[in-house]
């Protein structure tokens, strides 16, 4: 009697899923937090500024007190000044934005960490936003494969000719590749902003906001590529520009 085997396949997890799950939840809040000092009852304020300290986490008879430029004196530390040390570091973007300052327990339940506002220019926060344009260039180009047969006929002519320039020199070195990968970060906005495709993602928009968006969008990710010291936005605006993203590659269904 012949035998037969069955075999279940196993749920494909893709290089887009892959990579999200790296930026958005495996890079934790601890990649740009500092070592948490703490200072003395008496003398708090002169440490804080021989330290150049804006803040100051003191403990007093087992108690936890804090201190923050501006306040009267020593305060105890609440529920909201604790983030906990697993927090995801795009999630701690958004916590950090709101309130300047969290204070961290490590594994044993001790008070160990501080993260503030000024720790968001750190390279892990970098590297996190340019992988999270990355990803949106990944789905951008994905979403032109699946849905817009006609791709080509949005962008210029001088555009396409770099493209498949692009193209043939990856296939001389074979690589596999097809020619949306050769595509320019700015040629997404513009195949979306053909037929006001952008309508899609946001109704509201129009072709002018679609365009500004995007072009943030590539002046932010030349800025963290190049390592520019000044990424020419200010932390409000680059929250508006994650908040698009996610706005696109959260969206479930497509209808062109």
């Amino acid at each position: 009697m012949e035998k037969t085997f069955h075999f279940e396949m196993k749920p494909k997890t893709s290089a887009f899923d892959r990579l999200r799950l790296l930026f958005e939840e495996q890079v934790t809040v601890l990649t740009i937090a500092e070592n948490l000092w703490v200072f003395s009852k008496e003398h708090y304020k002169e440490q804080m500024e021989q330290m150049n300290f804006h803040a100051a986490f003191v403990i007093d008879d087992g108690k936890y007190w804090k201190y923050d430029d501006g306040d009267e004196g020593l305060s105890p530390v609440e529920e909201h000044d604790w983030m906990d040390l697993n927090t995801p570091l795009l999630t701690a973007f958004r916590m950090i934005l709101l309130q300047r300052r969290y204070f961290i327990k490590n594994e044993d339940g001790e008070p160990a960490y501080i993260v503030t506002r000024t720790d968001l220019d750190k390279i892990a926060m970098r590297i996190g936003l340019f992988g999270l344009i990355s990803l949106f260039e990944t789905h951008m180009k994905d979403l032109i494969r699946k849905h817009i047969l006609n791709w080509e006929e949005a962008i210029s002519e001088n555009r396409l000719n770099q493209a498949k320039s692009l193209y043939d020199w990856k296939k001389a070195r074979k690589e596999e590749i097809d020619l949306v990968q050769c595509l320019q970060f700015g040629d997404l906005g513009t195949v979306f902003s053909k037929q006001q495709r952008f309508k899609v993602f946001f109704p509201d928009y129009s072709r002018d906001r679609w365009v500004d968006m995007l072009n943030a969008l590539g002046r932010l990710r030349d800025a963290l590529a190049h390592s520019q010291a000044h990424l020419g936005f200010s932390w409000e605006e680059i929250d508006e520009m994650i908040i698009f993203i996610r706005g696109i590659i959260d969206r479930e269904e497509i209808n062109f």
